[in-house]
Formats: structure tokens, C-alpha cells, sequence
């Protein structure tokens, strides 16, 4: 594939700098100049995906003139796609932006971001999120500490104060918070990184509604947080087989389906 936009001119390559991973595609429909920018670096990420290796795209100038973006724009739409790894900057005779030889990492988290939000996103992020549990669960049973524990101990002290505000918000986020907990004893960074990543959507998606009438809402609420304090308990005694049987009941019992406090709605 020939370069699409070049010309002559080629200023000076930026310095690499990683892009926030929460920035999503959907805010470059704004037209403040950050959003200009993400706007400019989807595009330019379209010419790289469809070259090869290592490719040169074209210069600077030349690309900047065809996203119709001022400079100070285009320099910061060229670190978000070099942020991303899907560019690289040479200078001198020669240079330019060129496609970037990205490593299967790099492409999942693209294709992560690419995510659009659909009516089975919270379905598809909580199965997901039920699959993994059971390797977060071993990685915090053999990694544990005493301070992991009482962090745990004092998520399930929070949940019991949310229960007696009648607080359902600050009762929800204890129980996720309780999750990230676990999720950050893993040594695995590729699992906790995704782990984390489920629960952020999922909280982002979720909402709350009254308890059916067969399972009033405190009594919902006390079955969960036993279920929390029950983990807890499990961590501090390495006990395996308590800690699976809490996390199946977690999530396949009443205490995991839509309408029920803790269950998850799609918006």
C-alpha cells in the first residue's frame, strides 16, 4: 500500500506518551478540541490498520491536512494513536508516521476500546466476570495477606453500615469494591487487568431495583453479606473448597438475578 497523504514538509517526531485507557470513541462526537483529537487519532488508527507492518502512512503535514485539524490538534491526536501502539515517528529524510507492528496485547486493548455499548454488553461483562472467578479466587487464596483480609473485613463493615442507612448505592459498590479487592491479590496482570475492567462496565451499567416479593430486600441483603463475610473467613483460613462454594452461590444463586439488589440491569 502507498503512503496516502504525503508531502514534502516533516516536522520534528513527538515523544511517546500513553494515552488514558477510559478516554472512549464515543466523546469524539463533542466538539471540544481534546474531542478533535481522538477524532483525528480513530482516523489516523484506520490508515495503520489497513497498511502493513511497519508501513509508512505518510508525513505529518500531509496526514494533518487530510483530518482537516489544526497542528496543535494533530500533535495531540498523533500521542493518543502513538499512545495506543498503533503508529511510530521517525524523523529526518524518510521519516514520517509510519504503522506500528503491534503485539497481540496492544491489539486486545484497541479492540477492548473499540467496544460499542449494546443491550448485551452487562450480560455478556457479568458472564465473563463469573468465568474468571475462580482463577482470581486461587490466586488470592495462595497470595493473601493479613491486610488483604482486614481490607476485606472492612468492605464487609462498610456493606453493614450501608445496610442500616438503607443505602442500596453504598451497599452495591461495597460489594464490588470487595471484588476489586480480591482481583488485586493476583500476581496474573493480564487477569486482574481484565477482571477490573468487567467490573468498571458493570458498574457503569448497573441499576438497582426493589427486591421480588418472595425475597424481601433485607433479607437479601443479609444473604450477601454473609456470603462476603463467609469469603472473608475463607481467605484467612486458605480454605478452598468454602471459597468456591461461596463464589458459585455468589453467582448462580437468587442473589445474582436481574431485580434483585446486587443484580445487574442494562440501561
Amino acid at each position: 500500500m502507498s503512503a496516502p497523504y504525503d508531502e514534502m514538509s516533516e516536522g520534528q517526531a513527538l515523544s511517546r506518551e500513553l494515552w488514558r485507557a477510559g478516554l472512549s470513541r464515543q466523546q469524539a462526537a463533542a466538539p471540544e478540541p481534546a474531542n478533535r483529537a481522538v477524532m483525528a487519532a480513530n482516523l489516523i488508527e484506520e490508515f495503520a490498520a489497513k497498511a502493513g507492518p511497519e508501513e509508512r502512512l505518510g508525513s505529518k503535514d500531509g496526514l494533518r491536512k487530510h483530518c482537516s485539524v489544526s497542528v496543535g490538534t494533530f500533535n495531540e491526536a498523533l500521542k493518543i494513536a502513538e499512545g495506543r501502539g498503533v503508529i511510530a515517528l521517525r524523523r529526518g529524510p524518510g521519516g514520517g508516521v509510519f504503522a506500528a507492528q503491534q503485539t497481540p496485547l496492544v491489539k486486545l486493548g484497541n479492540q477492548m476500546l473499540a467496544i460499542n455499548d449494546s443491550e448485551r454488553i452487562v450480560a455478556d461483562a457479568q458472564r465473563m466476570r463469573n468465568a474468571l472467578d475462580p482463577l482470581l479466587i486461587e490466586d488470592a487464596l495462595l497470595h493473601s495477606s493479613a491486610a488483604d483480609v482486614l481490607t476485606m473485613r472492612k468492605e464487609v463493615a462498610a456493606m453493614k453500615e450501608a445496610m442500616a442507612a438503607n443505602d442500596i448505592s453504598a451497599f452495591l459498590h461495597g460489594n464490588w469494591r470487595f471484588q476489586a479487592c480480591i482481583a488485586s491479590i493476583s500476581p496474573n496482570v493480564m487477569l486482574r487487568s481484565v477482571f477490573l475492567s468487567l467490573l468498571e462496565i458493570l458498574e457503569q451499567h448497573a441499576v438497582t431495583l426493589p427486591a421480588p416479593p418472595d425475597h424481601p430486600l433485607l433479607e437479601v441483603w443479609e444473604r450477601r453479606l454473609s456470603l462476603y463475610q463467609g469469603m472473608a473467613d475463607a481467605m484467612e483460613a486458605r480454605d478452598c473448597g468454602a471459597a468456591m462454594r461461596i463464589m458459585h452461590e455468589h453467582n448462580t444463586g437468587i442473589l445474582n438475578r436481574p431485580g434483585v439488589s446486587g443484580g445487574f440491569l442494562r440501561r
